[in-house]
């Protein structure tokens, strides 16, 4: 005779009944408060890596004045650009907070925002090169200012006037690049006699690199047999732009000075010096650059 077992009722395991296990309402708060916590520290690891993800070098450098941000491109490819010792030839390499950053072995600080007006003298170059034998304008402007600045564009050696200086790499983008069209007054000593008919011609422009610069105003100041005074306004910034349109048309400059950047005139700034722009003057200048983009 086959003995039969006696059936044993199994209850399912953290409950009772019958289908999915059921959980008490202390282990679903401890469940629930568990996975919260988990969520926060992934979250926490993930706000950490982002915040440590530091900042482009490209941009770092145009930050702190180095200089534009295509012009501190081209120094990273150069070789010229290093971060804690190791010489750095990728633009999107990023640098973290504390890094030992140098350009031509000088390094790097980080500083406030700087904004200046400048009459840089005749026989002065615009350049922080340090190859370079001849007065540059960072010899004459270091000792009065705070940190390191650059130009925004340039003037060169044998030309005076106004000049630009930021550690603002992107506010020099906005004055510089062509697309923004700020307008630059030239005064132009010529060292022979024009006529009103020379000025109409060359009103029409010429071609400089194979592209066509027509002046935004061209007139004729005062003329006579030892020479001639012109000027120009011109809104791109080609090398020697303004020297080599009037020389298409036999006006051959002896003596060339930028009076006028935008709304920033020349008045009272003697060769050599320097004053900070205002805020207001500042924020005219980049209001101006976007309004002749068309992104005002």
């Amino acid at each position: 005779m086959v003995s039969r077992r006696k059936k044993t009722s199994r209850k399912p395991i953290g409950g009772s009944g019958r289908g999915k296990p059921t959980r008490s309402k202390r282990q679903t708060r401890l469940a629930a408060a568990t996975i919260e916590a988990s969520s926060s520290a992934r979250v926490g690891v993930a706000s950490e890596k982002a915040e440590g993800a530091g900042v482009r070098l490209n941009k770092w450098l145009a930050e702190q004045g180095v200089d534009s941000r295509r012009k501190c491109d081209e120094k990273v490819f150069g070789g010229e650009v290093s971060v804690n010792g190791t010489v750095i030839m990728e633009p999107g390499h990023r640098v973290l907070d504390g890094d030992d950053v140098r350009v031509d072995g000088v390094k790097i600080s980080v500083g406030r925002r700087l904004y200046y007006l400048f009459y840089k003298p005749k026989g002065v170059l615009c350049t922080n090169d340090p190859r370079e034998t001849d007065t540059r304008v960072c010899d004459l402007v270091d000792p009065m200012v705070p940190s390191r600045v650059h130009t925004v564009g340039r003037l060169d050696k044998e030309s005076e006037g106004l000049l630009l200086l930021t550690n603002d790499g992107d506010f020099s983008q906005i004055i510089t690049h062509p697309s923004f069209g700020i307008r630059k007054t030239y005064v132009c000593y010529i060292n022979h006699a024009i006529t009103h008919a020379d000025i109409e011609r060359a009103r029409e422009g010429a071609y400089i690199d194979g592209v066509k610069v027509v002046p935004e105003s061209l007139r004729l100041m005062r003329s006579s047999k030892k020479g001639a005074t012109v000027e120009m306004t011109i809104s791109e910034g080609r090398n020697r732009e303004v020297r080599r349109v009037l020389a298409r048309f036999d006006m051959r400059v002896k003596r060339l000075k930028r009076v006028r950047i935008g709304n920033l005139g020349v008045a009272k700034l003697k060769r050599g010096s320097i004053r900070p722009l205002t805020k207001k003057e500042r924020d005219d200048l980049v209001a101006m650059a976007r309004s002749s983009s068309g992104n005002a």
